[in-house]
């Protein structure tokens, strides 16, 4: 069995998303390496941390945020919502967890909808309804 390292993660960022190839820089691409890191890591923000090679501080913004959201609690994180039948990911599942982990997008339960529904951050929540 492979053993999975930080390469292996990009490399499977790569795939999902190839447009990626060139953009490791970028906060949209550094918060994407987090968030499917911690399939490997879990959501502890010190071996998220130390495996992405990320600092502390960004990690722990990313792991509140995806608490808040519901996505990631203390001791697991939850992305059977990225899959579809066979284990296919789904780019726009992961790609929505990324905009929440980035604080663009807040994702809510909607008690009505029976769902969770996802906003632009620069709304405040009093005027989602």
């Amino acid at each position: 069995m492979k053993e999975i390292d930080l390469q292996f993660v990009k490399d499977a960022l790569s795939e999902l998303d190839p447009s990626l190839n060139d953009s490791e820089e970028t906060e949209a691409y550094r918060t994407a390496l987090v968030v499917v890191a911690a399939l490997v890591e879990g959501p502890d923000t010190v071996r998220l941390a130390e495996f992405t090679e990320m600092p502390w501080d960004f990690v722990e913004t990313i792991r509140r945020r995806m608490i808040q959201a519901e996505l990631w609690n203390e001791i697991d994180i939850f992305c059977d919502h990225w899959f579809v039948e066979g284990g296919i990911v789904r780019p726009t599942a992961l790609w929505l967890d990324v905009l929440i982990a980035q604080g663009l997008l807040v994702r809510s339960w909607d008690e009505e909808a029976a769902d969770y529904r996802y906003f632009d951050a620069n709304y405040p929540q009093a005027d989602r309804g």
